[in-house]
């Protein structure tokens, strides 16, 4: 996807959510072409600019497998 794809398929989400459809990680990352991974680090990056101080995601291994 292109970076304008990206920005219009991002507006039509937040419309989605904003009459109340909640989307799932999976749906975001499929609907915008990224991975699970690129989506993490995205959240990390914002919740560090919107509090103001580093923030970081950890994934943590499944124990029931």
């Amino acid at each position: 996807m292109t970076d304008d794809e990206i920005m219009a398929e991002g507006a039509k989400i937040a419309e989605e959510r904003a009459q109340g459809k909640i989307i799932s990680i999976d749906e975001l990352c499929v609907r915008l072409g990224i991975t699970l991974e690129t989506a993490l680090a995205l959240a990390a990056e914002e919740a560090s600019r919107i509090y103001g101080r580093p923030m970081r995601i950890e994934v943590l291994p499944d124990r029931l497998q």
